[in-house]
């Protein structure tokens, strides 16, 4: 059975949804237009993975739905629905009631229009520190809209999220159905595995992200009792667990103790070259953690638990069955009377990147291999994505190096006969693949690449040479001509151009020396084309940003363009925007 505190999470969970009636759908088949129903879709918000950071708030409100993966919200196409809420909701990310397996009610109202729609999109205020705060920020004493607040060698920061283009939204793509008579339960994580750090010239880290949210259609979820989700201790679709805490730092330090620890459930990524995170949680102060939810209609994870000065654990096929009928309670690695005891190792290292990354930004990679696992083509061995990092899009390279655990690999492969019920599998000490302190490095790019080639980073190597992410077929060398005019109302003495996509940042360029020649061009490579497995990715948005380099944070002005810069039938296109 699962812990009390997790059971206890779980149904502050269940407590925002209703049964989902629907199937979930494959397709992107058009709703019929104004077509009334009682449809209602319930959405909720979890946090998640947050290390190194203090607070991660968010301002919500509302979202946007369309039937095409394609379409970009703000282009005026009349297939959107859109669900406001009556006042916007501001939450933090990284506080534990939400970072460690908890979620927020975001809306639970009727929708008007039934049919399968292929993308969602999070509507959120934007940060910028020129416009007014929503009620709901204001309430909590923010200073933007979406913030980041963290703390390093230099103290404590505030500092705005940068979200290139609010109006757009952020898009997830799990579809879903809207059906007659039923409840549509969705939820989704924005965890802080998505913030890019860029640097600042006014010394504090600057702050955007990489849109890396998930959608988690619980459609399949169990009906309890009378027809309603209900909490009755059988509670099927999640994964949860206990680690001992004796080498846990209690305070803030973290030398010689064990921090910042992260679970994450992953799969095997969409090409097959590694296992990938599908949620991931810190494990709270506690030791405890709770990956829920999961992607529906899978089960079988592997769970992934690393974190500072602390060897890294792996439990392999670890099953959970959502339906609750071949596995009649939930699965519970370990318990509060039978931790997993983690391993203590001081002996991590920092690593940082050899070379810049092309596109400047990507997401690199560090991971191990456990031999005999399997998973990937033809049955080979594919590495566990173990610490990950986002490269700063005006560089290309990271910002601050990544610390990588020390140590053999602890594995269990997990046995349906015995496992899961709060007593620990049976782990054993393994050498990774790649030999004692080795890592396997690769990284991913923008919409329009996918997986690079795998390197290997040596024991010992202080810096990564990683390759290049590989373009998807179907796109080829594209420009955008970006032309700025006018002078800056406020006494700027820094500009840049950000060119992004659904993805986020794609490129940026530094134009701080148009500031002084009342403008310029500038011109930008990009990929033109289209492909079916990602949708929408030649599809852009431009953004000039200008800013006083001794108050950044508050002086910064955005301007954007109107609508998408759609290259996905042709090679070039053009804009224009005025210094704001």
């Amino acid at each position: 059975m699962a812990s009390a505190r997790s059971l206890a999470s779980l149904a502050a969970l269940f407590a925002l949804v209703a049964c989902g009636g629907g199937g979930s759908g494959s397709g992107a088949t058009p709703p019929p237009p104004g077509t009334p129903s009682n449809a209602v879709l319930s959405v909720s918000l979890s946090g998640g993975a947050s290390p190194g950071i203090d607070h991660l708030w968010v301002t919500v409100t509302g979202i946007a739905m369309h039937a095409d993966a394609t379409r970009v919200y703000g282009d005026g196409d009349p297939g959107w629905v859109v669900q406001t809420l009556a006042t916007p909701v501001t939450v933090d990310l990284a506080d534990p009631s939400l970072a460690d397996g908890g979620a927020v009610s975001l809306l639970k109202q009727s929708v008007s229009t039934l049919g399968t729609y292929a993308q969602l999109r999070l509507l959120v205020a934007p940060s910028d520190p020129a416009l007014a705060l929503a009620s709901s920020a204001s309430a909590k004493n923010l200073q933007f809209n979406d913030e980041v607040q963290y703390t390093d060698a230099t103290g404590a920061h505030v500092v705005p999220l940068e979200i290139v283009d609010p109006q757009s939204g952020l898009r997830l793509l799990t579809p879903f159905n809207l059906s007659a008579d039923t409840t549509t339960p969705l939820g989704i994580e924005w965890n802080a595995n998505s913030l890019v750090r860029r640097a600042s010239v006014a010394g504090a880290d600057r702050f955007t992200l990489r849109n890396e949210l998930q959608l988690y259609n619980q459609q399949l979820l169990t009906a309890l009792g009378d027809g309603n989700l209900q909490i009755d201790g059988s509670l099927f679709d999640s994964i949860s667990g206990q680690l001992d805490t004796t080498n846990f730092c209690t305070g803030a330090s973290h030398a010689g103790c064990i921090h910042d620890v992260v679970a994450s459930a992953t799969s095997i990524s969409s090409d097959s070259r590694f296992h990938a995170e599908v949620r991931s949680v810190n494990v709270g102060a506690n030791g405890s953690f709770l990956l829920y939810p999961l992607p529906n209609p899978a089960t079988q994870f592997d769970v992934v638990i690393h974190g500072g000065n602390m060897e890294t654990i792996v439990v392999h096929n670890v099953f959970v069955d959502p339906t609750g009928i071949l596995k009649p309670v939930p699965t519970s690695l370990s318990s509060a009377a039978t931790p997993i005891v983690p391993t203590l190792n001081t002996g991590e290292r920092p690593v940082s990147l050899a070379n810049a990354l092309v596109p400047s930004a990507s997401r690199v990679f560090f991971g191990q291999t456990v031999a005999g696992t399997g998973g990937g083509s033809g049955g080979a061995d594919i590495p566990y994505a173990i610490v990950a990092g986002n490269t700063d899009p005006a560089t290309g390279t990271l910002l601050h190096a990544l610390a990588l655990p020390a140590g053999p690999l602890h594995y269990a492969s997990f046995d349906t006969t015995k496992d899961g019920n709060g007593k620990p599998p049976t782990f054993t000490t393994v050498t990774p693949a790649e030999g004692a302190g080795a890592w396997t490095v690769w990284s991913q790019g923008t919409l329009a690449t996918g997986t690079s080639a795998l390197t290997t980073l040596a024991s010992g190597a202080p810096a990564a040479t990683v390759s290049n992410p590989v373009a998807l077929a179907g796109f080829a060398a594209g420009t955008l001509t970006v032309t700025v005019s006018g002078a800056a109302t406020n006494g700027a003495d820094h500009a840049e151009l950000i060119v992004f996509n659904d993805g986020g940042i794609v490129a940026v360029a530094d134009v701080s020396s148009q500031l002084a020649s009342h403008g310029g061009t500038t011109v930008f490579n990009v990929p033109s084309g289209a492909t079916a497995s990602a949708p929408g990715a030649a599809a852009y948005g431009v953004a000039l940003r200008t800013w006083v380099a001794a108050s950044e944070t508050t002086s910064a002005r955005w301007v954007r363009v109107g609508s998408p810069l759609d290259l996905s039938t042709a090679t070039s296109a053009t804009a224009a925007l005025a210094l704001p």
